[in-house]
């Protein structure tokens, strides 16, 4: 954004030594100190509203960061806790995202981006019991390496229980999500 502070339309020579000034070159000079101020005050706000906050939360609204480098991050952890039924992984809860069965479990998604922009989820699944089963949704393509899923169904029965790790991706908005697993059974 471009400054519209304008400190030509102040007449610097103004009022002239020795000289019967007019009342009206200190009114002019005034007013348009005064339009540069209101103006300074306005971008003053707006980056004051618009910065990159180093102590507080940041909402970029789907802006892009074009070549940063990044050291030292984390990611969001959000802990669904003991789970039997259906659990929602809302994009909006951050990238990893944690759970142990207590029986047969249901996965929905939400909130993925939109087309053209990927989104995934990572989830920590710690499965109590092999009785308890994974049922994806159908709009779920699962990878060969997917443990106890062959891509036949969208029941996921894992062969040994214990912590098992999950990635979904979505080009898409969440219309296609792609699965594969990280690793095999961590105990």
């Amino acid at each position: 954004m471009a400054s519209k502070i304008v400190p030509g339309n102040i007449d610097a020579t103004y009022p002239k030594a020795g000289q019967d000034n007019t009342s009206q070159g200190f009114r002019d000079n005034f007013n348009a100190i005064k339009n540069n101020f209101t103006e300074a005050q306005t971008e003053i706000n707006n980056l004051d509203t618009n910065k990159a906050n180093l102590n507080a939360a940041n909402d970029f609204s789907g802006n892009t960061i074009t070549d940063a480098e990044l050291k030292d991050n984390s990611e969001t952890v959000f802990a669904h806790g003991s789970i039997a039924d259906t659990i929602t992984l809302n994009h909006l809860n951050g990238h990893y995202q944690t759970l142990t069965t207590t029986d047969t479990i249901t996965l929905a998604f939400l909130n993925f981006p939109s087309t053209g922009k990927l989104g995934r989820i990572i989830l920590d699944v710690n499965v109590a019991s092999t009785a308890h089963t994974i049922t994806i949704p159908t709009s779920v393509l699962v990878a060969t390496n997917v443990s106890g899923g062959d891509g036949s169904s969208n029941t996921i029965t894992v062969p040994t229980s214990g912590r098992y790790l999950y990635e979904f991706m979505s080009p898409d908005g969440g219309t296609t999500i792609l699965m594969h697993q990280l690793g095999n059974n961590y105990i």
